[in-house]
Parts: structure tokens; C-alpha cells; sequence
């Protein structure tokens, strides 16, 4: 009982804070849809996960050889499975169609398409 008192506590206010701080970015311009560059788009909590979450999902569900409009398809279907950041999800799938289109045809795995298109962080290489 007092595991599940403090799950449900975590959820809600893990939920609360994103809820803020989205409300925050609305307050302050949807940098998504009027940002100049990439840069603004990496900062937007929860993108670089959400993209991550989005490209292995459909790096599982595409064969080799799919094509462009097999590609945006499932694109256009995976937001529908996020939850909460749906609406999200799906102004991030909209703005950056053909360059994930293009990213998909590769065999670049998720956080490198996620930092290609600059979401997330791009990993320092070490020797």
C-alpha cells in the first residue's frame, strides 16, 4: 500500500513539472514551431527521450528497404503510443518529416538520429 501511495505520488508530480515547464515554454514562445535554430528544440524537456523513444520504436517496426512512404506512415502513427507527450510528439514528427524520413533510411541508431537533427546532444567521441 505505501509503495503504491509513493508511485503514484512520483507519477503526479512528474507530470506536474512537465506540465509546468511546458506551460513555462508557451509563456515564453513554442520554440518548436518559432525557433530559429535546433539549439532552442534541445532544451524542451523530455524531447531528447521522446525522440529516442520514437526512433527505436520505429528502427524495430521498418524492414531494410522501406520506403519514404512507409517511413512517414509509421511516423505518422508512433506518437499515438507516447501518452502524455503526444501533442508534443507530434509537432516534433511534423517539423522534421523528411530530414527523420531521411534519418530512418539509415542505419544510424536512435541517439545519433536524435542528435543529427539536434535534439539531443551530440556524445563527445573519447580515444
Amino acid at each position: 500500500m505505501l509503495r503504491s501511495i509513493i508511485l503514484i505520488t512520483l507519477l503526479i508530480s512528474s507530470v506536474c513539472a512537465l506540465h509546468w515547464e511546458m506551460h513555462k515554454e508557451e509563456s515564453n514562445g513554442n520554440e518548436i514551431e518559432e525557433g530559429s535554430g535546433d539549439i532552442q528544440t534541445e532544451q524542451l524537456p523530455g524531447m531528447c527521450w521522446a525522440c529516442k523513444w520514437a526512433m527505436k520504436k520505429l528502427k524495430r517496426r521498418l524492414s531494410n528497404g522501406a520506403t519514404a512512404e512507409e517511413i512517414k506512415k509509421k511516423l505518422s502513427m508512433v506518437c499515438d503510443e507516447i501518452g502524455f507527450l503526444k501533442s508534443l510528439c507530434r509537432k516534433f514528427v511534423n517539423k522534421y518529416m523528411d530530414t527523420l524520413v531521411e534519418e530512418l533510411s539509415t542505419t544510424d541508431d536512435a541517439r545519433t538520429i536524435c542528435a543529427n537533427i539536434g535534439i539531443c546532444k551530440k556524445k563527445a567521441w573519447r580515444n
